[in-house]
C-alpha cells in the first residue's frame, strides 16, 4: 500500500496567505473566506482583490464554524472533488492531489 502524500503547503502560497492579512480580526463567526483564483498573481496578488474569489455561502459557513471551533483543517466538497483547507498555513489542497493547492484568507 502506498503511503498517502502529506499535504505540505508550498512556501510561496503560505507566504501569500500570510501577506493577504488572513484573520484580520473579523469577529468570531463573521469571517468571510476567499481563495486565490488567479495563481498567476501569487507574486503581486496578496493585496490584489481581483486575484481572490469568495467561497460560496455554504462553504463559507462551514469553514468559519470549523475555524472558530479550533479545528486544524476542514474538508469541503466542490464539483465532486474534496478540498482540504489547513487553517495554520491558510492553504487549500485538493484531497486527491496534494500538489494542487492555493492560498486562502479570512477577512
Amino acid at each position: 500500500a502506498k503511503a498517502k502524500a502529506k499535504a505540505i503547503a508550498d512556501s510561496t502560497f503560505a507566504k501569500v496567505a500570510a501577506e493577504a492579512g488572513s484573520d484580520s480580526g473579523a469577529a468570531p463567526g463573521s469571517g468571510t473566506w476567499y481563495f486565490m483564483s488567479d495563481l498567476r498573481k501569487t507574486k503581486s496578488g496578496a493585496l490584489d482583490e481581483k486575484a481572490w474569489k469568495k467561497f460560496d455561502a455554504k462553504s463559507n459557513k462551514a469553514l468559519e464554524q470549523a475555524y472558530e471551533k479550533g479545528n486544524k483543517q476542514w474538508t469541503l466538497k466542490f464539483k465532486d472533488r474534496d478540498y482540504i483547507v489547513k487553517f495554520k498555513s491558510m492553504v487549500q489542497f485538493r484531497a486527491d492531489d496534494k500538489t494542487l493547492q492555493r492560498p486562502v484568507k479570512r477577512v
